[in-house]
């Protein structure tokens, strides 16, 4: 693709530069984490495979400099170990050294927190002489829980500064495992036939998180979709830029959780301004 527009709606180089590292403290303890206006993305690990796999440019350390606070986790269960995958791409990473980074992050600015959505790939899981809840329970266990908000209802942003809010995407009958997936308001229609199909169902999401003011489900709207054989930095370059007219709108309530593949720091900066 180039990098003709990167720096703006959509990125497609390792570091643009911009920096909102700590923009969660000027926000209250009090506030609802539902009632945030977050950026997050899509396959957050998902940076080698070629361009079908590949949904991101900047690595995870830089996702979060620049104000990212919603992961896309998605582990393989393989010989008891959860290696990072896109599809049958391995991304040079394990979830406990995601885990490992994120915290590391945290304790520089503990005024901030980040979601984060684990998920099992079915990938070929094989080797495994436990459950993927287990493993996972156990790689948390050994960075302690207090670092981890692993209840199932919401958190405000003063219960969870410092630590990972876990949404459990993997075993919906462990209530000590963090916030069911299936508790959230979720829009992710990942093949909606076109870019005017998908726009329309991510305009409404967002109209209706910004409707729903004393919800306290989290909102998530995937902004990232399939079409055929056109990679997701192509789809993102042409839809990234709308998504950012759209916030261009008079600010009023919240936008929720908006998980994009390649978003460009001037998106990011704008989704982080509703909150402010």
């Amino acid at each position: 693709m180039g990098n003709i527009k990167s720096g703006a709606y959509w990125n497609a180089v390792d570091d643009p530069g911009v920096r909102n590292v700590d923009w969660m403290k000027r926000l209250p303890d009090s506030t609802s984490v539902a009632a945030l206006s977050i950026p997050g993305t899509h396959n957050t690990m998902a940076r080698v495979g070629g361009s079908l796999v590949q949904c991101q440019s900047l690595s995870l350390v830089i996702q979060l400099l620049i104000g990212i606070r919603f992961l896309d986790i998605r582990c393989r269960h393989f010989r008891n170990n959860l290696p990072i995958y896109h599809g049958p791409s391995f991304q040079h990473a394990h979830f406990e050294d995601v885990v490992q980074q994120v915290l590391g992050y945290l304790d520089k600015y503990p005024s901030e927190m980040a979601i984060m959505r684990v998920t099992e790939v079915t990938w070929k899981p094989a080797g495994n002489k436990q459950s993927f809840s287990a493993r996972v329970k156990e790689i948390l266990n050994k960075f302690g829980t207090h670092r981890f908000w692993l209840r199932t209802r919401v958190p405000t942003l003063g219960e969870s500064r410092g630590k990972i809010i876990i949404l459990n995407n993997f075993d919906s009958t462990n209530h000590h495992l963090g916030i069911h997936w299936e508790s959230t308001d979720l829009e992710d229609t990942f093949r909606p036939g076109s870019e005017e199909a998908k726009w329309r169902r991510i305009e409404t999401h967002l109209t209706n998180a910004r409707e729903a003011v004393t919800s306290d489900k989290l909102f998530i709207t995937f902004s990232s979709y399939r079409k055929g054989l056109t990679s997701p930095s192509k789809l993102a370059c042409k839809l990234n830029p709308r998504l950012n007219q759209y916030l261009k709108n008079p600010r009023s309530g919240k936008l929720g959780i908006i998980a994009s593949d390649y978003p460009g720091p001037l998106l990011i900066s704008d989704l982080i301004n509703w909150n402010l």
